[in-house]
């Protein structure tokens, strides 16, 4: 194996099955390629618009896991974006109406540590996370590289001119509230957001201590739905 070592060649041969199992779900014509029928909820939502414009961050895989492939299939695009690049090539080749974008998110421009694992969707730049995930036994990890990252933002001004997005979809295991924090929020306003939190949770009296749910409650959303880890928030009319 000139030219590939063999961290990379886990990693290239890891995703394969990984979308090969995409592509066998897809071929039985499985109605929700979600993790938890996330985009059965979205359907649902968005059944009045035959397109539109969403924003993937952490998007993993162009059908395995994926909240918005459904979406794809129905017409709409959008930007798909994924520190790994095994991740961004499938997506070239299988979601090409799409912007996909490789590259990490955070709240400023840095460098950070990018933690992949034996299952690549848990693949973290939060050390928090990679520790929560190495305590399994069935994760080990792989490889670990500095991976530069940049502010949502900064990428969709660099990448479309487009204001109005649809929908925002966020999985990036332990960082999603950085992914954020990102955001302009006076400019872009998203109708939908899908968002995984960890430390969701509601006290007796009502509230919570979910840093995700009172940003976005704080920026006039309203939770819609929960399934699995993932939190479905609207944006108040």
């Amino acid at each position: 194996m000139v030219g590939i070592s063999k961290n990379k060649f886990i990693q290239k041969h890891l995703f394969f099955l990984v979308h090969l199992k995409g592509v066998l779900l897809n071929s039985f014509s499985k109605k929700s390629y979600s993790q938890w029928g996330e985009d059965i909820i979205l359907g649902h939502i968005f059944s009045n618009q035959k397109d539109g414009f969403y924003i993937d961050v952490g998007a993993y895989h162009p059908m395995h896991y994926s909240n918005t492939y459904r979406l794809y299939k129905k017409g709409w695009s959008g930007i798909n974006i994924d520190p790994n690049p095994f991740s961004i090539d499938l997506f070239n080749k299988y979601r090409k109406r799409d912007i996909n974008i490789n590259c990490g998110i955070d709240k400023k421009v840095t460098l950070k540590p990018y933690y992949i694992f034996n299952h690549q969707s848990c693949n973290t730049f939060s050390s928090k996370q990679k520790d929560v995930m190495l305590k399994k036994s069935f994760i080990k990890l792989i490889d670990t590289k500095q991976v530069k990252c940049t502010t949502l933002q900064e990428v969709l001004e660099g990448s479309t001119k487009r204001k109005l997005v649809d929908f925002l979809n966020i999985d990036v295991e332990g960082q999603n509230l950085e992914v954020l924090e990102s955001l302009d929020w006076n400019v872009y306003v998203p109708k939908v957001v899908s968002v995984e939190d960890d430390d969701f949770e509601f006290s007796k009296d009502g509230g919570t201590s979910s840093k995700i749910y009172n940003f976005l409650t704080r920026k006039s959303y309203i939770l819609h739905a929960k399934v699995g880890l993932s939190y479905i928030y609207l944006l108040k009319k």
